[in-house]
């Protein structure tokens, strides 16, 4: 997994997909294992997705 940054935001993956403009879950995994987007798992049913890799992949860096 890439780097994990301190002070970055981790949202559920509803808010991930307001912000991205998604409706499939499906949709946050494929952009995470790409590594377009950042995510880390709580445990083996929660996963949470960096606010900042998620504005950043918007913006085009």
């Amino acid at each position: 997994m890439s780097e994990i940054i301190k002070d970055d935001v981790w949202v559920t993956p509803r808010i991930a997909k307001e912000l991205l403009g998604v409706k499939q879950t499906a949709t946050l995994t494929k952009l995470a294992v790409k590594g377009f987007i950042k995510r880390k798992k709580a445990n083996s049913k929660i996963i949470y997705y960096s606010k900042n890799s998620i504005l950043s992949y918007l913006s085009g860096v």
